[in-house]
């Protein structure tokens, strides 16, 4: 720092000594030139051995570049030297021998920049920047030689001297042109003094130039300008620093775009202007015309590589994972496309059993590793004609043309493969990470079956529809017990053939209206009476025949007909009820919500209107969830619940005790009712340890307080047990099955006069 201090010290005292001594001494023409010469090539001398010094510590290649920079300044004070000798001993004449040497910095200097503003590529193509510099160069340069250099130095015909100008101006255009485009890059405050630097630098070389070229005496304040302006360049290159920063450089890109695009306009027309005025065409001119047009087309097509290569590496994002370099889904599409060409082939669907808890427990960097080691045993295992593709998280499809032996073989080595893959990294092999793979075949030549004959006959649907039929069969191997291959064939084709009619026909039924609700009495184990009934919801299709409730609610389930199914049971049991009210004005209705529905805002509200549009008293209607409902739920199913309690609708926790039990619940849900599931009561004559537990479960339902209903209730010593209890609710096949509304009145008769024969 005090060597970078004494030098802008003593750059400052030449210059103050340079303008006192030409102030006040009456000198000739030649002392001039050599007080001038001597003084600007002593700063620019110190100044280039300080940078040499001092610039670009701890950067190999800043380094570098401040070696060539200062190496340059002192060639030109070399140069400088030699001017003021020459001046010295007579009168010279442009170019003199120090003009020529100084001309060999230039390629120093240029070569200093382009390494110094090098590293920062990471936000620049910088090559792009030296075909912009070239253009705007070169356009300026033909703008100063038709308007200031042509009418000079072309006076006497195109000599040595004429080139030299020219080249001086090229070079020197060039150099300020770069210095500009990387400051409009970084917007650096050293690249900045750079600049500034320099421009002083070429208006005094530029002015010296012409007067020595016309004869005139050698301008003092040239000599001034460069004692200011290697003082400048060289504090401003010893404090660049090439910006390294994350941004994408589109800001900077721009800036540097709209610049050489203005700049390069404006020059050039104004040179297209001139020569319009003055239709002189030189060699000069065209010369420099030819390099703009050079200069142009190199850009251009530098631009046009680069465009080539950025849409590649676009391309291959768009179409491959970024972890496991695999195709993804979208390139999936295009191999489905392939192998619907092939005369038989497979789809196979891979998915890892377990990731989710290498992912919870172990951390998401070790998901990644072994992602990455399954998609390497992957490639491994397929075939040559195969492809593989990561179409989720950790779900992989691999397509694979050929017969069904192939297909089977590659699936076994792909369980093989993540078996390996896993015990690659013990971590995840504690986690207990396997694989399950479904696989769907078709060929062209398959026999029509009475299944084939409704599939797509276009092989890039059939194509696309082994996807759906793999997963399916993924499924059906991770239904199986996991670390398995399962086909999509016989049972698994079967059932997935069943599930889809009966999705298809249940549609067809809640529109229509063709579902039945049944009703199954709950009694006053006390009294005998019965005070309850359950909706039901029960169907029997034209086409399928009876479907059980656990099929075609499984289904509703899987394909979001279970909100519109729940609707149609709530609105019909609310009716059904209201409508006895003449001859069971005090009976309840329990009907089972599901989760989708109790989670839906507006459930509460659409309860309430449906009471009071069927004049139905709230506190006749139960709402029952199961527990289940409650182990992920986000807030909005309690405080449903919680409006319906306000309303006077009664709910009701079903199935309890039957996996999810938790006190938590009881204590924060606003139920007023409480239904042992029948796993509890099922072996209660049996087995002493379900009595107590039953025995508990009813104490513990009655202290809260909440009535307690026992299901499954099927012979007469459960019946006599739970009774014992007091004060329980009883459910269950010995009372009643489950019936349609217009025997619900006989079948509540008949379990009242038994029970009232049983209680005589």
């Amino acid at each position: 720092m005090r060597l970078r201090r004494a030098v802008m010290l003593g750059s400052g005292l030449a210059f103050a000594l340079l303008l006192l001594g030409l102030a006040l001494t009456p000198v000739d023409r030649g002392v001039v030139v050599t007080l001038g010469a001597v003084f600007s090539g002593v700063v620019a001398a110190v100044v280039g051995a300080v940078v040499c010094l001092k610039a670009g510590r701890g950067n190999r290649l800043l380094r570098l570049a401040a070696v060539l920079i200062g190496a340059a300044m002192m060639v030109w004070a070399a140069g400088q030297f030699l001017i003021g000798y020459a001046s010295s001993t007579g009168t010279p004449h442009y170019p003199t021998a120090g003009d020529k040497l100084s001309l060999v910095a230039a390629p120093l200097a240029v070569s200093g920049l382009v390494l110094a503003m090098r590293p920062t590529s990471l936000r620049t193509h910088w090559l792009r920047m030296l075909a912009d510099a070239l253009l705007l160069s070169s356009a300026t340069a033909m703008l100063l030689w038709r308007v200031t250099l042509y009418p000079v130095l072309a006076t006497d015909g195109f000599g040595v001297d004429a080139y030299i100008g020219l080249v001086t101006v090229l070079v020197e255009a060039y150099l300020c042109a770069l210095l500009l485009l990387g400051w409009l890059r970084d917007l650096d405050l050293g690249l900045g003094l750079v600049l500034v630097g320099f421009v002083l630098y070429v208006a005094a070389d530029q002015f010296t130039m012409l007067q020595a070229v016309q004869g005139h005496a050698w301008p003092v304040v040239a000599a001034a300008l460069w004692c200011l302006a290697w003082p400048l360049i060289g504090e401003g290159f010893i404090t660049f620093r090439p910006a390294m920063s994350d941004d994408d450089g589109r800001s900077s890109e721009t800036r540097v775009a709209v610049a050489t695009t203005l700049v390069g306009f404006t020059a050039l027309v104004g040179a297209l202007v001139h020569i319009a005025i003055r239709p002189t065409i030189d060699p000069v001119t065209v010369s420099l015309s030819i390099l703009v047009v050079a200069a142009y087309a190199l850009r251009e097509l530098y631009g046009g590589i680069q465009r080539g290569r950025l849409l590649g590496v676009l391309t291959d994002q768009a179409m491959h994972d970024p972890l496991t370099g695999l195709g993804n889904r979208r390139a999936m599409q295009a191999g489905l496309a392939r192998l619907a060409a092939e005369p038989a082939g497979a789809v196979l669907t891979l998915d890892l059993d377990g990731f989710k808890e290498v992912n919870d427990l172990l951390g998401h960097g070790l998901g990644d590793q072994l992602l990455v080691a399954v998609a390497e045993r992957i490639r491994d295992a397929m075939p040559g004609n195969a492809e593989a593709y990561r179409v989720g998280g950790d779900e992989f499809v691999v397509l694979v043309p050929g017969e069904q032996e192939c297909s089977t073989a590659v699936a076994e080595a792909l369980l093989a493969g993540v078996r390996r893959a896993t015990e690659s990294l013990p971590e995840a092999d504690v986690a207990g990470v396997s694989a399950s793979v479904g696989v769907a075949r078709w060929s062209q030549d398959d026999d029509e079956s009475a299944h084939d004959a409704v599939r797509p006959r276009d092989p890039a649907e059939r194509a696309a529809l082994a996807i759906l039929e793999s997963g399916v069969a993924l499924h059906a191997a991770k239904e199986s017990g996991r670390d398995r291959v399962e086909s999509y064939d016989g049972p698994v084709a079967a059932r997935h053939r069943r599930g889809l009619d009966v999705e298809r026909r249940l549609r067809i039924a809640l529109a229509k209206g063709d579902l039945d609700v049944h009703y199954q009495p709950i009694l006053a184990l006390d009294t005998g009476r019965v005070v309850s009934v359950e909706a039901l919801a029960r169907w029997t299709d034209p086409v399928l025949g009876r479907v059980g409730p656990d099929e075609f609610i499984a289904v509703a389930e899987r394909s979001a007909l279970i909100g519109e199914l729940g609707s149609y049971v709530l609105n019909r049991a609310v009716g059904d009820v209201r409508g006895l009210s003449e001859q069971y004005p005090d009976l309840r209705v329990a009907v089972n919500v599901s989760p989708i529905q109790l989670r839906a805002a507006a459930f509460a509200d659409h309860v309430a209107v449906l009471v009071a549009r069927h004049g139905l008293a709230p506190q006749r209607l139960v709402i029952e969830v199961t527990e289940s409902l409650f182990v992920s739920d986000d807030g909005v199913g309690l405080r449903n619940l919680q409006r319906l309690r306000r309303r006077g609708i009664e709910v009701a926790i079903d199935d309890f005790g039957s996996g999810y039990s938790s006190l938590n619940y009881l204590s924060r849900l606003p139920a007023s009712i409480l239904k042992v599931d029948q796993v509890l009561t099922r072996s209660i004559a049996e087995d002493p340890r379900s009595l107590s537990v039953l025995r508990a479960v009813v104490e513990l339902g009655r202290s809260l307080p909440m009535q307690v209903v026992a299901e499954g209730i099927e012979t007469q010593e459960m019946h006599d047990i739970v009774r014992g209890f007091g004060q329980c609710l009883g459910q269950g096949w010995l009372y009643s099955a489950a019936v349609p509304l217009d025997q619900l009145p006989d079948a509540i008769t008949a379990i009242q006069a038994r029970e009232t024969i049983a209680t005589a």
